[in-house]
């Protein structure tokens, strides 16, 4: 036997090829994590907006410790 073969016949490749992640009917209510994969497969382009936010939030960062 090759070292890349595998025993067990239909089993093994149908194991295999099952999918790792939870299914939308399986996954948690509040899973953060679930949600943003969720999010990312609906909006697969450039998150402009979440960008904007990081922007203002080191601008306004900035500003305040230059202030003191």
């Amino acid at each position: 036997m090759a070292a890349g073969d595998k025993a067990g016949g239909d089993d093994a490749v149908a194991a295999a090829a099952a999918p790792l992640l939870v299914s939308a009917a399986g996954r948690r209510r509040r899973c953060p994590g679930c949600l943003t994969e969720e999010r990312c497969k609906a909006d697969a382009g450039i998150p402009y907006l979440n960008f904007f936010y990081i922007w203002v939030v080191c601008l306004c960062s900035c500003k305040s410790s230059s202030l003191s």
